[in-house]
């Protein structure tokens, strides 16, 4: 600043006063004429070269222009990269607030979405859980009308004969030896050699007891595991032959065991087709 305000005060001190260029080979000196005066008060006059004045001015003035312009300049963009900073900056700030208000609206339809979702499978395994038990009670009532189907169509029936004449004692098993039909069965052997009837197939049966006796007051019982299920008695004069039948319906079960016994008093069985035991399953 002090220097701007020499090179003024120089110039205006030069005003008035006469400039003269001369050029030699492209080479120009810029020359002032200088009034002196002597002790004597004798005029005199000298020529001042101030090209090289000249030429430092010019790049004083030039640097501090520069310089000027630069501070300027400088301030100008960084007052715009501010205010383009700031703008960026507020842009910024409500693209992130837009950004997290969608995110926490996102997250709260994410989160009833999945409430509700959650709802939607709890009432599935509801629904799986009651299908899974009609389809149990389906399957057992399947198998249960399986089981029926099955036993309704087994086909089990016997019809045997008292093969000789016995003489048999109180409590004794009659035995039917002599097997005319049997359908479903099985083991046979042993019923002929025992008398007694072990069911195979469970269900509902019809079993038929004829027996003729010469002996009156003869009388037998159709047993059951051990126990009298029936008993039948027959009145009649000694020495003649009369029969004694019985016919019952009963549901056996698997291993069930069915005989003929004779009651209280020894008696005589006629054979042949006089005394038979018939056996049929009807479910």
């Amino acid at each position: 600043m002090l220097q701007g305000c020499a090179i003024l005060v120089f110039t205006i001190s030069l005003n008035g006063h006469v400039f003269a260029n001369t050029c030699e080979d492209d080479k120009c000196i810029t020359a002032m004429d200088i009034p002196l005066i002597t002790q004597l008060n004798a005029p005199l006059k000298a020529e001042l070269d101030i090209s090289i004045l000249t030429e430092q001015l010019k790049e004083l003035i030039t640097h501090e222009v520069k310089q000027a312009v630069s501070v300027v300049t400088k301030d100008l963009a960084e007052g715009i990269v501010d205010k383009k900073t700031q703008s960026a900056l507020e842009n910024l700030q409500i693209v992130n607030n837009q950004t997290i208000s969608t995110f926490l609206k996102e997250m709260k339809d994410v989160t009833v979405r999945k409430r509700d979702l959650s709802t939607v499978v709890e009432k599935l395994e509801g629904d799986i859980k009651q299908m899974k038990e009609q389809q149990k009670l389906a399957e057992l009532k399947l198998s249960s009308l399986k089981s029926d189907v099955t036993r309704s169509t087994e086909r089990v029936a016997m019809t045997a004969f008292v093969s000789t004449y016995l003489s048999v004692s109180i409590g004794s098993v009659v035995k039917f030896s002599d097997v005319k039909f049997s359908e479903g069965m099985g083991d046979l052997s042993t019923f002929k050699s025992t008398g007694k009837f072990k069911c195979e197939r469970s269900g509902l049966y019809i079993l038929s007891v004829t027996l003729e006796f010469d002996v009156n007051g003869s009388e037998f019982y159709i047993n059951v595991n051990g126990k009298v299920f029936t008993k039948n008695y027959k009145q009649q004069q000694s020495g003649w032959w009369h029969s004694s039948s019985a016919v019952i319906a009963i549901e056996l079960n698997t291993n069930d065991t069915v005989w003929v016994q004779v009651g209280v008093k020894a008696t005589h069985v006629r054979d042949g087709l006089h005394s038979r035991f018939t056996i049929i399953k009807i479910h």
